[in-house]
């Protein structure tokens, strides 16, 4: 019969009490770096939205209807807190892979100068129009859901429900990726619309270039 002393208990006793709180600790640490990586995500997201606003608002502010500065101003709204390359991927749908690198330059400096003529023209739309940050969702690790409100300070027109999908790569600058205006995303619209004009001509990626081209001609 196998004798086991006090002493060799209580040390293994304590043993399993250390490897425990051990695991314990771990498992504590691992629970608490996800709410925290997610709430990094979301500050960066609420943050950019923010700021974005507050330079529209100031924008808007000293607009005197010269349509060079406003495109001057919207330019620098577009190129600092829009993600503009990762756009252009996205509403490409699947022949972005097809378009050659000339290809994809050229789409994407035309869809860039096609977005700041859309906003250019609709400017005066966001005078007296307040936006206002309802909540904000993590969605995955790369990427915040901010949803809002505008607001006519007027009271003369409904409101509009906003959600800004908002890429978070850090340690790249937090960027705007897509427009959700009551719950229809502009981005998805944009690439049916793309992805249309493109099997109408063939497969040929150029044809949805030259018809970016014409329709800002048109214009």
């Amino acid at each position: 019969m196998t004798h086991v002393h006090k002493g060799e208990i209580r040390l293994t006793e304590t043993r399993t009490w250390r490897n425990w709180v051990a695991r314990f600790c771990v498992s504590i640490t691992i629970l608490l770096s996800i709410p925290a990586q997610a709430s990094s995500q979301i500050e960066a997201a609420n943050r950019l939205i923010n700021t974005m606003v507050r330079d529209v608002e100031n924008y808007l502010l000293a607009d005197s209807g010269d349509i060079s500065k406003r495109t001057e101003n919207i330019t620098n709204i577009l190129d600092t807190h829009f993600d503009i390359p990762g756009i252009a991927r996205f509403s490409a749908g699947p022949y972005w892979r097809a378009a050659n690198e000339d290809e994809r330059i050229t789409y994407t400096q035309s869809m860039r100068e096609a977005l700041i003529g859309t906003i250019a023209r609709n400017f005066d739309q966001l005078v007296g129009l307040r936006f206002t940050i309802i909540d904000s969702q993590a969605k995955g690790n790369r990427m915040v859901l901010v949803r809002g409100t505008f607001l006519d300070k007027a009271g003369q027109r409904p409101p509009v429900s906003v959600g800004w999908r908002v890429v978070t790569s850090h340690p790249a600058p937090a960027k705007v990726l897509d427009v959700e205006i009551e719950n229809i995303s502009m981005l998805i619209t944009q690439k049916q619309e793309n992805i249309a004009i493109i099997r109408k001509n063939g497969g040929r990626f150029s044809a949805l270039i030259q018809a970016m081209k014409q329709r800002q001609k048109s214009r």
